[in-house]
């Protein structure tokens, strides 16, 4: 089987250009997909308009349900909506890159968060309570808590990024919870598999990401 049938609608794809000197990073949403293109909503963000355009080169990674898929590929199209779809071409099938999800964890890094148990992604049934992240990443994050968390149960989190605690708001999956044991303390790490994040949203986790992950390249950490 093709690596280009594990995309599907709804899937994460994140997009980096280079515009000049500069490398732009944007989160979005695949809208459709058929077996020679997919199309994705515009990131609504400040630079989307001076780097999305036709012809512009671009690296694509789409998290697929158990794997990550990359490849680089110029912008076919750009269509008129609200907000505009991106279309992309399926690249020869040799540059299709496939890794899988486990080794894609995102940023190691203690962002705080508060977040509730939910029993569907809009009903709560807890009260907010604290924690923060072991890693982050733009479609998926482990989490750090005193209570113990059920897999399958639907999670709103809310993050506080730093340095400006920017807050984004997200429902995810609880994948797993792992008990972790520091002397008499008990506590749990639980990865998240967002499941309902808006597009800007999901950007600002991109920005952060990015701009941690270049200030710790600068420092000679990453």
């Amino acid at each position: 089987m093709s690596a280009w049938d594990e995309i599907h609608i709804r899937q994460r794809v994140e997009i980096s250009i280079n515009v000049l000197s500069e490398k732009y990073t944007f989160g979005s949403i695949i809208s459709r997909k058929n077996d020679s293109l997919i199309y994705f909503f515009m990131p609504s963000s400040q630079h989307s308009a001076k780097c999305f355009k036709k012809d512009a080169p671009a690296d694509f990674t789409i998290h697929a349900e158990k794997k990550s898929i990359s490849f680089t590929a110029p912008i076919a199209a750009i269509h008129p909506g609200q907000p505009p779809s991106v279309q992309v071409n399926r690249p020869p099938e040799d540059q299709l890159k496939v890794r899988s999800k486990g080794s894609d964890y995102g940023l190691k890094d203690n962002v705080p968060l508060t977040y509730r148990i939910m029993r569907d992604p809009v009903t709560p049934i807890s009260d907010m309570k604290k924690g923060h992240t072991i890693s982050i990443g733009p479609g998926d994050a482990v989490i750090y808590t005193i209570m113990k968390l059920t897999p399958g149960n639907y999670i709103e989190l809310n993050y506080s990024l730093p340095p400006n605690n920017d807050q984004v708001t997200l429902v995810g999956k609880i994948e797993d919870c792992s008990e972790v044991k520091t002397g008499a303390q008990v506590s749990y790490e639980s990865t998240i598999h967002y499941e309902v994040i808006r597009p800007g949203e999901q950007d600002k986790i991109v920005k952060y990401i990015f701009d941690k992950q270049r200030s710790l390249r600068k420092r000679g950490m990453y």
